[in-house]
């Protein structure tokens, strides 16, 4: 009993000397935490710093100093999902395109379905050769998960599809993308309407063209180029009326000599193609008449020598043998007989379209009507009228 009061003094002590050996320590620990925390602070900041300088050069047009700085940039932060995303990108954009593949990756194993990344990788297989892989990851692409609009991101994904696979040669891939795009745009989207005619006519479907055109015009009658646009579609489509209708109303506005040709020609073949469904047997004998009128008097001014200086005709084309033949069907052939005998219409037109192919490109520029004529035999390719 005698040792207590010793033994709780000693205790006593003990603990006092611990708390005061651990107040340094703690004190140290506070400030280590102090040091790391400002230390990771500065590092973000700095992290920061060198991607918005990144962003300034590669906006600049200065890539390589870009990937400098998003390289210092990611030293500080060597896990930065958006550092290696801007430095994958401006790889990208300076032709790196291995570099540029492995990070881009590495970013999609943590996020596959993401879009962008989709879309990046499917940019770097196109300008490596690897039209394949490209298309699997545009397709990819167009469902995957966007940051921002997912139906804009998706349409214009499918839209830089489509001018890839044109570019490849793939028009029937193209046009079924495109059609993919088409039946996703509502009738108020007017500018995605246009977007979309214009590819249709890069994929050899102007009739597909007119149509988004029409829909834009519907809510923009006087848009001068569209109607100018829509027209030439109208035209290449084969529907005269509607070239007829719509470039008549550009050509109101600012005409173009393009497009005072194509009006006279898409005239001419409303007016003067016998071959139409519903003409009367008369109403065909009028207008072959009028086309073998035509084509024998071209025939003779491109035989007929102009100057002593003047090239003569290609012996290839043979037009004094044509000169003949037109000479001997003359005799035979007027209003009445084209009426009463069909296969004199058909023997005539063929002759004409055979005269128009041979003065073509040998004669002087061919007038509205022979570029009807010649348009005319490419789309009957010989059928009878």
């Amino acid at each position: 009993m005698s040792h207590e009061p010793s033994n709780i003094a000693l205790r006593y002590l003990q603990r006092h000397v611990l708390l005061l050996s651990l107040l340094p320590l703690g004190l140290l620990f506070t400030f280590t935490a102090t040091l790391a925390r400002e230390y990771h602070v500065r590092e973000q900041r700095l992290v920061r710093e060198w991607f918005r300088q990144g962003n300034q050069d590669f906006a600049a047009g200065q890539p390589r100093r870009a990937l400098e700085d998003f390289r210092n940039a990611l030293s500080y932060d060597p896990e930065n999902s958006l550092v290696q995303m801007r430095l994958a990108e401006t790889l990208l954009s300076d032709g790196q395109l291995g570099e540029a593949h492995t990070y881009f990756s590495t970013l999609w194993e943590r996020s596959p379905g993401s879009g962008q990344l989709n879309l990046d990788l499917a940019r770097v297989s196109a300008r490596s050769g690897d039209s394949e892989e490209a298309v699997r990851f545009f397709q990819t692409a167009i469902y995957g998960s966007w940051a921002g609009d997912p139906t804009e991101e998706r349409r214009n994904v499918r839209l830089e599809l489509s001018e890839y696979l044109l570019a490849q040669g793939r028009r029937s891939d193209a046009q079924a993308q495109l059609m993919a795009l088409a039946a996703d745009i509502s009738p108020d989207e007017l500018s995605w309407h246009e977007k979309t005619g214009q590819m249709f006519l890069q994929a050899g479907e102007p009739g597909r063209a007119l149509e988004e055109f029409e829909e834009t015009l519907s809510r923009n009658p006087q848009e001068t180029k569209l109607l100018e646009t829509a027209g030439e579609a109208a035209f290449a489509a084969g529907d005269y009326g509607k070239a007829e209708k719509y470039l008549d109303r550009a050509n109101h506005e600012t005409p173009s000599q393009a497009d005072v040709e194509m009006l006279a020609t898409a005239r001419e073949l409303m007016e003067g193609d016998p071959f139409q469904a519903g003409l009367s047997d008369a109403e065909q004998a009028s207008r072959t008449w009028r086309a073998f009128q035509h084509g024998n008097e071209r025939l003779q001014a491109c035989t007929r020598p102009v100057s002593a200086n003047a090239p003569a005709p290609s012996p290839a084309l043979d037009l004094p043998n044509l000169v003949q033949e037109g000479m001997a069907l003359k005799k035979k052939t007027s209003m009445g007989s084209l009426i009463q005998h069909p296969d004199l219409r058909k023997e005539a037109m063929q002759f004409i379209f055979r005269v128009e192919e041979a003065t073509e490109n040998s004669c002087a520029a061919p007038a509205s009507m022979d570029r009807a004529l010649i348009l005319m035999a490419r789309r009957q390719g010989g059928n009878n009228p």
